[in-house]
């Protein structure tokens, strides 16, 4: 269960315990029940089938349970085409998720055979050691699994991937001792893995990591649709400008409906670009991030709008279909958090109703721009910057020195110098589009002609340019007079736009549209007012801002990332991977490598002493040494010789009768007999490791019982309950 927490992140609800708790506790119960009653292994399985079926509704798909216990025949048709799919659909939509369709299928499933399979295995011990000792496996791989299927950003992780070996670790020594030895090997176990994991969340960085989340490719992607704001004057002024395109209730005046939010200027148009590109599904409602503006409830019904985009009332915070094809358009429906801008695959049709809960960013007079300061939001940096707009921006904010008051000064000389006109038959000539060509030609015309179309694109890329990030909006304005206790009907020609910047208040929107009033024929006698150039004008080359330092290089690298060798891409996440390998297994390992290097010192300070009678008993303690540290019963009264003969190897009795001389004796004691001793002794440990297994000499190699140490004398030591 532990293995799976690095999951919470994707669902934050409480339905995600109950359905790890539940999956647990039926493997459990059923591991013990098949080893109690000796099943099969296809009955075991076959049950775990029905227990699948039977409580997998309830606690996988409780939307679909019948008074919240009881299986659904739906529920039951979710359930079997979550085995198969519902891990996919898990990393395609926006966490957190909750208990969103069969979204914690993944959960439950893992849950319930990780247990099964885990109990089950470690049941054996009795009889097969080595099919217990895979039991440690299961949690590892659920572990890994839920890593994969996690968020790309989660410190917990760390900290669950520590906790997850320790209790391995902890496992496998409750496992291997007795009753005797058993406090002292989980507290030194427990202290180890302690430090271990203190090491490991100091030293580690918080840092995004490739999951399959951030790998797979996002089933809807609108980057490369055609931007709605080109469609403008088809709105305005074409067929649909007296049509009624949907009907709002819940609307007050002033409020907004926006159809989409682009942040990408393309030097041709505006769209949704960057990090605002990416679509994900929507599990009914997310938490809103915004941290001002005015909470929305709104009833959409459509009438004649048509195609991708979904109105919404700000910064989604839920949505709910309604209607016969609520299911269809819920399954269709996708959203960009960062554009705030909602899209159904499928289309929306002339019925389609649903309700919306968001919160609106909070409306700015241009009044009150000067004591704004630019915010750090993210968004794609201009690919073209129109002729003229440099110009416009430096003799209109020309003696202001905050970036806010900068802005103010040239969106207010934008909306006193521009007049309003759509091209319509009796308006004076205006071209549609927003390309740079077209705000080129807007800012060195006398006067300023265009519509909402050209001066959201002109407002945001002057916005941009004195270092606010800024996006346009399209959509729909509520008009004076409006009440949510009425409803609203919007047609073509009630289609606008406006802009939002960042500031370090949050996002905010800005109204940069002239109002309606008769254009001159002439041009103004004052040339000073408006001193634009007809030709390009290069940018100052130091003294105008550009994007903030947080926005501008992360977005130039998302719109234009640098390939990356697949191969070279492999063979670095194999070198990750075995490198935190090798690492893992250097601090679980150090310990004992502590006890060879030791054994190796007193083996060389034995073979290296000064006298020779010194090196021949050493031979022989390298022989008692290794007796004990193989199990060997042994007394303190036990003579060289009887030790001898519990080896049954003649190497240890010549040894024995070497020590004895040299300890007892007075006679001189050649070099010769110091490297008969040494190699006789090394004939005796190579006698001792030759009838054993390799996990046997390893355990001997490790052990420090010679060093005069056991887990049960440290035991005898520890104070006694009285």
């Amino acid at each position: 269960m532990v293995s799976l927490v690095p999951l919470w992140p994707v669902y934050q609800d409480p339905y995600f315990f109950i359905a790890l708790a539940g999956g647990a506790l039926l493997g459990g119960v059923i591991a013990l029940w098949s080893a109690r009653r000796s099943w099969s292994v296809l009955r075991t399985v076959l049950t775990a089938v029905a227990a699948y079926l039977l409580f997998g509704v309830p606690l996988a798909v409780p939307s679909e349970a019948i008074l919240g216990f009881l299986p659904s025949v739906q529920g039951e048709l979710s359930l079997l085409t979550g085995i198969m799919l519902s891990w996919k659909q898990l990393v395609t939509v926006m966490p957190p998720v909750g208990a969103y369709e069969a979204l914690l299928v993944p959960v439950f499933l893992l849950s319930l055979l990780g247990v099964l399979l885990a109990v089950s295995l470690s049941l054996r011990i009795n009889r097969q050691k080595g099919i217990a000792s895979s039991a440690a496996l299961v949690p590892v791989i659920t572990l890994g699994t839920a890593i994969w299927l996690g968020p790309s950003r989660s410190f917990a992780s760390i900290v669950v991937t520590v906790g997850v070996f320790v209790l391995i670790a902890l496992w496998f020594a409750l496992s291997r001792v007795g009753s005797a030895s058993l406090g002292m090997r989980a507290l030194g176990i427990v202290a180890l893995s302690s430090v271990v994991a203190s090491a490991v969340v100091l030293v580690t960085p918080i840092t995004d990591r490739s999951v399959w989340r951030t790998e797979i490719d996002q089933p809807f992607v609108l980057q490369d649709d055609t931007s709605p704001l080109s469609e403008y004057r088809s709105y305005v002024t074409g067929d649909l400008a007296n049509e009624d395109l949907l009907t709002v209730a819940g609307l007050s005046s002033g409020q907004h409906v926006s159809l989409a939010t682009l942040d990408n200027y393309t030097g041709v148009l505006y769209s949704v670009g960057g990090v605002a590109a990416d679509f994900t599904k929507l599990p009914g409602s997310i938490p809103l991030t915004g941290s001002a503006g005015e909470s929305i409830t709104a009833d959409v019904t459509i009438s004649g709008l048509t195609g991708a985009w979904v109105p919404l009332a700000g910064e989604l915070g839920s949505l709910r279909f309604t209607g016969s094809g609520a299911r269809a358009l819920t399954d269709a429906f996708y959203y960009s958090r960062p554009a705030a801008t909602g899209a159904v695959i499928t289309g929306l049709a002339s019925g389609d109703s649903y309700r919306t809960t968001g919160l609106a960013a909070p409306e700015v007079s241009l009044d009150a721009l000067s004591s704004l300061a630019p915010g750090d939001a993210i968004v794609p940096a201009p690919a073209v910057i129109p002729n003229g707009l440099d110009a416009f921006v430096s003799v209109t904010s020309k003696g202001k020195t905050s970036a806010g008051e900068r802005l103010q000064a040239s969106l207010q000389a934008l909306t006193f110098e521009g007049y309003i006109s759509h091209g319509g038959p009796d308006e004076v000539p205006s071209a549609s589009g927003h390309g740079a060509n077209r705000i080129a030609a807007l800012f060195a015309a006398t006067p300023m002609v265009g519509d909402a179309e050209q001066y959201s694109a002109a407002a945001a890329l002057i916005a941009t340019q004195l270092g606010f990030p800024s996006r346009v909006v399209m959509g729909f304005t509520a008009p004076e007079g409006a009440d949510p206790a009425t409803q609203v009907t919007f047609t073509g020609a009630d289609m606008t736009a406006w802009i939002e910047i960042s500031t370090t208040e949050g996002w905010v929107a800005l109204n940069p549209i002239p109002v309606e009033r008769p254009i001159p024929e002439e041009q103004p006698q004052d040339p000073t007012e408006v001193a634009f150039p007809q030709t390009a004008v290069d940018p100052p080359a130091q003294n105008e801002p550009q994007l903030n330092d947080n926005s501008a290089p992360e977005a130039a690298d998302e719109e234009q990332p640098q390939p990356v060798d697949p191969v070279l891409q492999a063979i670095l996440a194999v070198v990750t991977v075995v490198g935190w390998t090798l690492l893992w297994l250097g601090l679980l390992a150090s310990p004992l490598l502590a006890i060879v290097i030791a054994k190796r010192r007193r083996r060389a300070a034995r073979l290296n002493a000064t006298d020779a009678r010194e090196r021949i008993t050493g031979a022989w303690s390298e022989i008692h040494d290794a007796l004990i540290d193989h199990g060997a019963l042994m007394t303190a009264s036990n003579t060289r010789l009887e030790v001898a003969a519990l080896t049954e190897l003649p190497a240890a009795t010549a040894v024995a009768v070497l020590a004895d001389t040299a300890q007892y004796s007075s006679d001189s004691i050649s070099e010769a007999e110091v490297t008969r001793a040494w190699s006789e002794a090394e004939k005796v440990i190579t006698g001792l490791d030759a009838q054993l297994t390799r996990w046997q000499k390893i355990r001997a190699r490790i052990s420090v019982k010679s060093f005069g140490l056991s887990w049960a004398r440290l035991t005898e030591l520890l104070p006694k309950r009285r």
